[in-house]
């Protein structure tokens, strides 16, 4: 079985659209889908299956990284697919993302190519953060001249897409890992409320010798909404706390471990 995670916070519309391209795009997969509900003031209105099993957890507002956590802890999959509400499933993508992972050992989590709904690549992957990114990031000036070098680096600009290929880390929207590489407590440290527990996991992961791939072969549609982009948002906030937090954690911004 593949059991999808997903966390909901008011995002019920996106939430059926997952549901829906989970049903017509499964193929002969055996799929459930396992929600963590932060809003549980928001009753979520989705009917489960024999074809699509759904169970809902409602929760109060946990954050994002300890949503998929109580979502794992149900989860009966061998595969597992950490998808935001506002990811699309298209045909073939869980049993491709499965798939590869049976074949590929040595990779510990595949994040497939993200388009935006109007088919546009959505640049999904990334090297691990350095000072001068997060400067530039936050800077008031971005996106108002020529992007420096060291950004275009980080946003891996240079990157051949049209084969799967090692990546630092990819966005926690869309991501396939396997049962046995997740620890009991689940695959995100939930001292991430929201935002950089995909950084933190992926470099857990290379730290424990397994890969991060990125595999454009495998599509999924992401409507994405980035809320953080605005500093003095609570979204923007959030991601100020969890960069500390990540720099606290790990003694500053690290490299990419070496896999000998």
């Amino acid at each position: 079985m593949i059991s999808v995670l997903t966390v909901n916070y008011r995002a019920a519309d996106d939430l059926q659209l997952l549901a829906e391209s989970i049903r017509i795009n499964r193929g002969a997969e055996p799929v459930e889908l396992v929600i963590c509900n932060n809003s549980p003031e928001e009753p979520i209105q989705l009917e489960s299956s024999d074809e699509l099993p759904i169970r809902v957890l409602d929760e109060v507002n946990v954050g994002f990284g300890a949503g998929i956590n109580c979502a794992f802890a149900a989860a009966r999959g061998h595969t597992i697919f950490i998808a935001n509400p506002d990811v699309r499933v298209t045909p073939g993508a869980l049993a491709a993302g499965r798939d590869y992972l049976n074949a590929n050992p040595t990779a510990g989590i595949v994040v497939p190519l993200l388009r935006y709904p109007d088919g546009e690549v959505q640049p999904s992957v990334r090297r691990f953060y350095t000072w001068p990114v997060v400067f530039y990031a936050r800077s008031p000036v971005r996106g108002l001249a020529v992007t420096p070098q060291f950004f275009r680096d980080y946003l891996c600009e240079d990157l051949d897409r049209t084969a799967a290929t090692d990546v630092d880390w990819g966005l926690g929207a869309a991501m396939f890992l396997r049962r046995e590489d997740i620890g009991a407590e689940g695959p995100f440290d939930d001292r991430f409320f929201l935002y950089f527990e995909d950084v933190d996991l992926c470099f857990r992961t290379w730290s424990n010798g397994k890969r991060v791939v990125y595999c454009p072969d495998i599509e999924c549609i992401h409507a994405h909404r980035r809320a953080s982009r605005r500093a003095m948002s609570a979204a923007g906030w959030h991601h100020f706390q969890s960069l500390f937090r990540f720099v606290a954690k790990h003694r500053g911004l690290p490299k990419r471990p070496r896999i000998t």
